[in-house]
Formats: C-alpha cells, structure tokens, sequence
C-alpha cells in the first residue's frame, strides 16, 4: 500500500473512531452528568490517537509482512499498537464499573487522566517486551 493511502486511510480510521466514541460516552454520562461532553471529549481523543497509531502500524506491518522477512522494528511496533489497544479496553471498562458499581469520581478520573498516561506506557512496554522475547533469531520471517 502506498505511504501517502496508509496516512489518508489512517487519519479517516482516527476521525471515525474519535467521532464515535466521542459520542457514545458523551451520550452514556448524559443522565447522569450535565457536562457529559467533557468526559467524552477526553476518551474520545485517545480512542482516536489509539485509531490512529494502531492503525498506521498494523498497515505499515501488514506491508512489511506481504514483502517476506518482517524487520525487529516492525514487529516491535506491531506489538507497541496491540499493546495500546488491549491498554484502551481495559482502562476504559475499569473506569466504566468503577463508575457503574464504585466510586463515580474515581471512574471518570481512571477515564479522563488514567487514559492518556496508560496508552503511552503500554505502548513503550510492548515495543520493549518484543526485543527480549527475540532469541538468537537473525530476522522475523511471515511463513
């Protein structure tokens, strides 16, 4: 796939994925919250930027993979998005039922500020727990 359609493609997969869980969690909190929109807003975002970067890698990695011997970087960064996005679900449905079932102010805190430390450091323990599993290996082989 062609660098330039890998970004377009990306951005578009970003911009969905921010619309729509910009909405949906601002449509959840609305019984519950008049400012619903400053919750959604923030998880919004980082689904968004989480879109976007796994989206740009696993193409990017899924063009790598198509040509034969996959670089270390690039299954170091392949497993830095999986990361990210197993990050996402996970710190966005604890924040969910703390919400639900514990304490409302520590839900929407793990939502609003727990994300964007989360997404970052999931992304550089994947990236570093790609390295030490490699062995003796000369190079990442597809088949």
């Amino acid at each position: 796939m062609n660098t330039h359609v890998r970004i377009v493609v990306t951005l578009l997969l970003g911009a969905l994925v921010f619309a729509v869980t910009t909405v949906a969690v601002t449509a959840g909190f609305e019984p519950q919250i008049e400012f619903s929109l400053l919750i959604g807003l923030p998880v919004g975002l980082s689904a968004g930027l989480t879109g976007l970067f796994a989206g740009y890698v696993l193409l990017w990695y899924r063009d790598r993979a198509a040509a034969g011997a996959v670089p270390e970087r690039a299954v170091r960064l392949r497993l830095a998005a999986l990361a990210t996005i197993a990050d996402f679900v996970v710190v966005t449905a604890a924040g969910v039922a703390l919400y639900v079932y514990g304490d409302g102010s520590l839900g929407i805190s793990l939502l609003v500020a727990g994300l964007p430390v989360t997404l970052p450091l999931a992304a550089a323990i994947g990236y570093g727990l790609a390295g030490s599993s490699r062995g003796e290996q000369d190079g990442f082989q597809t088949q």
